[in-house]
């Protein structure tokens, strides 16, 4: 049986300290572990086109910033894609639910779980059991678009959101997935 590997153009910001060749050997980078990673802890990339990693090194980095561009193979079942997969979804709902089910038998007052919350939980659980979250790789995108277009004038107003923010975090131990490294900003490097 082959495999179905996944090719994603990825792009990784980072800080420029150390030059060219310390961004090169060194990135991409590993997030920090805290609750402010959407995705928990891993490298992340923006995906498909460096328009968002430049928006994230200008907003982020705060001065100058290198983009380390890459190509991200990974087994299609090794990676949680909610963004392309309705069935990824649907699984992300499902846990996301349980989750929460356990939060209120726990607490009846209890928030509604963060995706950070859940994705950590279940990353923790799959260290004493790979099949309950067999994933090295999540792809999320949030609710932003730069533009949202009309499908049909007389239609019910569904739009087409255009332009959405795509990032893949690629779990520590999947570093083995990344490929054709190469710094591709600034050109001056």
């Amino acid at each position: 049986m082959t495999q179905n590997i996944l090719n994603i153009r990825s792009y990784h910001s980072c800080k420029i300290t150390g030059g060219k060749e310390h961004v090169f050997n060194n990135a991409p980078f590993l997030s920090e572990l805290n609750e402010r990673q959407w995705l928990t802890q891993g490298y992340y990339f923006w995906t498909d086109s460096m328009k968002f990693a430049h928006k994230w090194g200008k907003s982020s980095v705060k001065g100058d910033y290198a983009i380390l561009k890459c190509l991200v193979k990974i087994e299609h079942d090794l990676l949680l894609d909610l963004v392309g997969s309705v069935e990824d979804q649907l699984y992300f709902d499902e846990i996301l639910h349980l989750f929460y089910q356990k939060l209120k038998e726990a607490d009846p007052k209890a928030k509604p779980p963060t995706v950070n919350a859940v994705l950590s939980f279940y990353r923790k659980e799959a260290e004493e059991n790979q099949d309950i979250f067999p994933y090295c790789a999540i792809k999320a995108q949030d609710a932003y678009s730069e533009s949202k277009v009309l499908f049909t004038e007389r239609g019910g107003g569904e739009k087409l959101p255009l332009v959405t923010r795509q990032q893949l975090c690629l779990f520590e131990f999947a570093s083995h997935c990344i490929h054709n490294k190469e710094v591709v900003h600034p050109q001056q490097f």
